[in-house]
């Protein structure tokens, strides 16, 4: 047996498009988003699809910068401080990025 009950409650047509528009925005059922609202989390819209796509090829460059910075240290071809300043530039932007748009950010990027 499960702990959980069932509430019904009676909406407006105009309310009721609300709830379904403002659910399907963040991507969640609509007994979803009324449970976030019971608990005083505020539903956020779920970010374009193609924001994933885009942080991670922020990560690959911000890789990349960092193989260079690297390299540019052992080599002394370039200077590093440099390349290294333009890599902590991007994580902040990326960083930025991540809080802004979708309220998360991975420490591992």
């Amino acid at each position: 047996m499960t702990d959980k009950r069932k509430f019904d409650i009676r909406l407006s047509q105009r309310d009721f498009k609300l709830l379904e528009r403002n659910a399907h925005k963040c991507k969640v059922s609509k007994s979803e988003y009324m449970r976030m609202l019971l608990h005083k989390i505020a539903p956020r819209e779920a970010p374009p699809l193609d924001y994933y796509g885009m942080m991670n090829e922020l990560k690959v460059i911000r890789e990349d910068l960092d193989v260079l910075a690297q390299i540019a240290a052992a080599t002394g071809l370039m200077e590093a401080s440099t390349v290294e300043t333009e890599l902590r530039k991007l994580r902040k932007v990326s960083e930025e990025i991540g809080l802004v748009v979708a309220g998360e950010y991975d420490e591992d990027e």
